[in-house]
């Protein structure tokens, strides 16, 4: 007998439980104030594939800025003189027909 009262208690319990606590986990916020942190994002360089190089235009001052990478130069790594972004390729085969441009900006 004393082992049904403690599960009809314990069921019991459980089931007001299950009405109250939605109750208690609806709050209605009439107003408030939302921080953010963080930085301005600049416009995205351009890139324009060409002949045997890139154009890399990216925004300096206010302007947009170009500069010209070598297919030589993106393939070393080398860094462009822009401090906003630097551009690296990498051929997917060895015909170099496929290649991949990636762009990381600082």
């Amino acid at each position: 007998m004393t082992k049904y009262i403690a599960q009809l208690a314990s069921g019991f319990s459980l089931l007001v439980s299950l009405f109250v606590t939605p109750v208690f986990a609806a709050t209605v916020v009439e107003g408030g104030v939302i921080h953010f942190r963080g930085a301005i994002v600049a416009d995205p360089c351009e890139v324009t594939a060409q002949t045997r190089q890139f154009a890399l235009s990216c925004p300096e001052n206010n302007r947009m800025h170009t500069r010209m990478v070598s297919y030589e130069d993106a393939l070393n790594g080398h860094v462009t003189d822009t401090s906003l972004a630097t551009l690296s390729m990498k051929y997917l085969n060895p015909e170099k027909t496929l290649a991949v441009v990636q762009i990381q900006y600082r």
